[in-house]
């Protein structure tokens, strides 16, 4: 036999060796492949976007893990759906927001701020309603007495009131609203002396 047609006889187990040695070297992890998998780690996050006093329950029906680079991931961010604590959302978050401890706080009160009280009155809805409609949660409170208006608490939050929709212009509701400790005393009396008025700007 010759030395060509020996050779020849090998040929197609080569060949075959070598797609099996191609194969296994493209199986083989590398350095850059194995380093952009250890950068990647677990956070969780928003689908959309959700006010401030959102409740615990209500984040976890919009909160979802995802995968993102390392660099990426805030301090503290939890990485799994178990590590949000009972309580309501600190602040308002947007979509694709990363969820921290410092992302909740104990109740709706807390979440405004420490330095916030809470209480509830009684108004016509003409003293709360438009301004609620027109400039959201967030007020001004005013005593309207004989001399005037005046100022008794600023950045006032109302945490819960009736639905606007359903506010008829004769009748009075109970309003929640959480207002500067410093301010308590007067919107109280103005309160008991049917002078309240919350006012947007």
């Amino acid at each position: 036999m010759s030395n060509t047609r020996r050779i020849g006889k090998y040929v197609p187990a080569l060949i075959s060796f070598g797609f099996v040695l191609a194969g296994s070297w493209m199986l083989i992890p590398r350095d850059a492949d194995t380093a952009d998998a250890e950068a990647r780690v677990d956070v969780v996050v928003l689908t959309r976007g959700i006010p401030k006093g959102t409740s615990y329950i209500d984040v976890l029906n919009v909160a979802t893990v995802r995968s993102l680079p390392a660099e990426a991931r805030a301090d503290s961010a939890f990485d799994s759906l178990d590590d949000i604590p009972d309580g309501v959302l600190a602040s308002e978050h947007s979509a694709g927001e990363q969820l921290t401890p410092n992302s909740f706080a104990r109740n709706q009160v807390a979440a405004v701020s420490p330095d916030y009280l809470v209480t509830s009155v009684r108004l016509p809805s003409q003293h709360w309603s438009g301004a609620v409609r027109i400039s959201g949660n967030t007020l001004d409170i005013y005593a309207l007495g004989d001399t005037g208006a005046r100022l008794v608490s600023r950045n006032a939050v109302v945490l819960d009131s009736p639905p606007l929709d359903e506010v008829q212009p004769s009748e009075d509701s109970v309003i929640t609203i959480a207002v500067h400790r410093d301010s308590l005393a007067e919107v109280l009396m103005a309160a008991r002396n049917e002078q309240l008025w919350l006012v947007g700007r």
